[in-house]
């Protein structure tokens, strides 16, 4: 898994400068037009390990948002398993952060990208690929990305993924790295992938009790767990339903699922949309 220890050159003053204190005046709502004004959110699935997740991850994220009828932009930076505009109902873009064949960042790319997260009212998803893991950190850590993103009245929000199972090592350090390395002001959205075993420490305790996570409680906005389904039932639906690139909402509608699949389905999508509820 690459690794973000260069980061540690960024410059102090960003990646370690102190959570800003948010006002608490009592002005009269009437003369600050702002006030009311909705909190959009820019949110960031990474994790340097592939193949946990990080895709459907980025579906959950736009389909809940636009399910409580928030506007939302969906950008892929994924260059290498761009999976995530496959997904044609959530109007991803692709964005080609990586000059061609090499993990050099291209800066007009990054910088667009940027632009419109100012600019547009809207919350944007951008679901990043392993091999960009490190060049998209660096970016917005090293380069005032979040000091540009908070100065436009938005949040940034970064979601990382630790699987069960094999990946549980790799990607427990990527968490690890994560949090370390975002500066304050940055939200973390911790995702649990049960899909292939669970997610525990070396004791057999749950992964809430390991130091890693002990560590980094105090950073995260929220905790959402991907339980593992049963792969003749409730797996197997899901399974079918990414396949055809589908959302749930769509699913629900399509003819290509009996009426029991779409029960099941239902029944997945509801206790994963409830844990979402800090994300909003």
């Amino acid at each position: 898994m690459p690794q973000m220890s260069n980061l540690d050159e960024a410059p102090s003053d960003t990646a370690r400068s102190p959570k800003k204190e948010r006002s608490t005046g009592s002005s009269d709502p009437a003369s600050s037009p702002e006030r009311n004004k909705p909190m959009r959110k820019a949110h960031f699935v990474l994790q340097g390990k592939g193949g946990v997740g990080k895709t459907f991850v980025a579906s959950l994220i736009a389909q809940y948002l636009t399910e409580r009828g928030e506007p939302v932009a969906c950008l892929d930076t994924d260059q290498v398993n761009g999976s995530f505009q496959d997904i044609t109902a959530l109007g991803v873009r692709p964005v080609s952060i990586l000059k061609d064949e090499s993990e050099e960042i291209d800066i007009a790319e990054m910088d667009g990208m940027v632009e419109r997260i100012l600019t547009e009212d809207s919350h944007f998803v951008v679901d990043n690929g392993a091999t960009s893991f490190v060049p998209m950190s660096r970016y917005l850590v090293q380069d005032g990305v979040v000091d540009a993103i908070n100065g436009a009245g938005k949040r940034v929000v970064v979601h990382t993924i630790v699987a069960g199972g094999p990946e549980l090592v790799h990607t427990g350090r990527g968490f690890h790295a994560v949090v370390r390395q975002f500066p304050p002001e940055v939200e973390i959205v911790l995702w649990l992938n049960e899909h292939h075993g669970e997610v525990r420490g070396a004791d057999g305790k749950g992964f809430e009790d390991t130091p890693v996570y002990q560590e980094a409680r105090h950073r995260l906005i929220g905790t959402v767990r991907l339980p593992r389904l049963n792969p003749q039932t409730f797996g197997a639906n899901l399974t079918a339903m990414l396949a055809r690139n589908m959302t749930f909402a769509e699913a629900d509608c399509s003819s290509d699922f009996f009426a029991m699949a779409k029960q099941r389905l239902r029944q997945i999508k509801r206790p994963i949309f409830e844990q979402m509820t800090p994300i909003g």
